[in-house]
């Protein structure tokens, strides 16, 4: 099939940039340590787990383990042969550890290399600790997400670890989430609010047509709506809500590169929302400004005051959540039923407007 006369590339990008590389491991490293609340709901949604939002503990594991052997030779040194192995994401909650682990394209020798992340991770945990009596070799739990599709796959991968001839079997499952079967509103459903950039990463397949150009643009703008509704409900936090547009941005430009040969449309999509993500960065600074001078206020203030100072803070991030998705100052003013002046020095004061001079 060949592309569409309305499928268009931009000239000044399409033969002098070397497509970008999608750093998959590095977006997810990004998005799941962004922010405490989303990585625990994506584990309640993913293992029917029940852990509470606020008071929860996470720890951050490490992800890079070494595994060597020492070959002694007739000099004084010792020579070593040393193999790192690097898993997605570990981390705990509350004492119990999880290993999140993605890949692309099916590889069915996954499995063992999830067990190869979890023994690496074990043998790190026991080096930490006086094991010369007993040796308990616990594993992360393992979540495996896949992204491009194959029915093969299973909704659970069985494993199985046993000592050689011997009877005693540890049975344990992997589960898999088959990011193809999902679209944006069931990936917020379930609460895999981290996983909705990935959606994209799926439309690199195709004819490259015109069609294919608006149905990626079209799944890029539930994406981006899906967020804002995310941020504006208070489901997500700015931090994340900046992270996910950044790893979007990554994913777009790389696909619209590689694939799609510097589509000017997309392009255009692109700065836009570059656009978009510096005003968001903009938005953390100004809500930190605003929140910090409200704490600031409040300490050493009777209880009444410190209530009507907080009712403050929820009035300046309200202002502030609406200019950021594009409401004028008036407009701001007559929704929320204050004076435009009001609105308009909070919007100065945080550095949304310039003041006048």
């Amino acid at each position: 099939m060949s592309k569409s006369d309305n499928y268009k590339t931009n000239p000044e990008t399409s033969n002098n940039k070397k497509p970008s590389r999608l750093n998959i491991d590095e977006a997810i490293k990004q998005l799941f340590t962004s922010e405490k609340q989303a990585l625990i709901r994506f584990i309640n949604g993913a293992l029917g787990e029940n852990y509470n939002l606020e008071t929860t503990e996470l720890v951050e594991l490490k992800t890079e383990f070494i595994n060597w052997k020492t070959t002694f030779e007739d000099s004084e040194t010792d020579s070593f042969d040393l193999e790192k192995i690097i898993a997605d994401i570990i981390f705990s909650l509350n004492g119990v550890t999880y290993h999140v682990e993605f890949q692309t394209k099916a590889d069915h020798s996954i499995a063992i290399r999830i067990i190869g992340y979890g023994t690496g991770h074990a043998l790190s945990e026991l080096r930490s600790k006086d094991v010369r009596n007993e040796v308990i070799f616990e594993l992360p739990i393992p979540v495996l997400i896949q992204i491009d599709k194959d029915e093969r796959l299973a909704d659970k991968i069985p494993a199985q670890m046993k000592l050689s001839g011997r009877d005693d079997v540890l049975d344990f499952d992997i589960t898999v989430i088959k990011l193809w079967t999902y679209d944006v509103d069931a990936l917020i459903a379930q609460g895999f609010y981290l996983l909705l950039p990935f959606l994209l990463v799926r439309y690199r397949e195709g004819e490259k047509t015109d069609a294919d150009v608006q149905a990626f643009l079209a799944e890029l703008h539930k994406i981006e709506a899906a967020i804002a509704g995310l941020y504006e409900n208070q489901l997500i936090l700015s931090n994340l809500r900046v992270d996910l547009y950044t790893v979007i941005g990554g994913i777009v430009k790389h696909i619209n590169a590689k694939y799609y040969g510097n589509n000017l449309e997309i392009d255009r999509e692109l700065n836009n929302m570059e656009t978009t993500r510096a005003l968001f960065a903009h938005e953390l600074v100004a809500e930190g400004k605003a929140e910090g001078k409200a704490e600031g206020k409040a300490e050493g203030k009777a209880e009444g005051k410190a209530e009507g100072k907080a009712e403050g803070k929820a009035e300046v991030t309200k202002i502030i959540r609406l200019f950021m998705q594009k409401n004028t100052p008036m407009e701001i003013s007559k929704e929320m039923g204050i004076s435009l002046k009001k609105v308009t020095d909070i919007l100065k004061e945080s550095g949304l407007i310039e003041h006048s001079h």
